[in-house]
């Protein structure tokens, strides 16, 4: 199983509010609960924390005026999320459970 959290689950994002960020925070603590609660039964329990990825929902000049703030110096795009849900859900990553993966370009160091 791969949740799907936010970069607001752990900081003060400035374009979130209170109930998104403590409902992405709650899904980051049930990953961990489902994760222990599960791990018994051969099902793995992880979660993925996006920063800003190049959507529809973010406004034209969200890259120009975030990307100095993020070491990669660019967002994400919906590829590299795709990629570590896939890595997630495959035999590789066989022995991780509990997991927030942050996919965020250093935004968070």
């Amino acid at each position: 199983m791969v949740n799907l959290t936010s970069i607001v689950g752990v900081r003060v994002h400035p374009f979130a509010g209170t109930a998104y960020a403590t409902s992405k925070a709650a899904l980051a603590c049930l990953t961990r609960e489902m994760a222990h609660d599960f791990a018994p039964h051969g099902i793995r329990v992880n979660a993925i924390s996006p920063g800003e990825i190049r959507t529809d929902i973010l406004s034209p000049d969200t890259e120009a005026r975030l990307a100095s703030s993020i070491p990669m110096r660019r967002i994400g795009t919906p590829e590299e999320v795709a990629n570590v849900v896939f890595f997630l859900c495959s035999d590789a990553a066989s022995y991780l459970t509990g997991e927030e993966i942050q996919i965020n370009g250093g935004q968070h160091l």
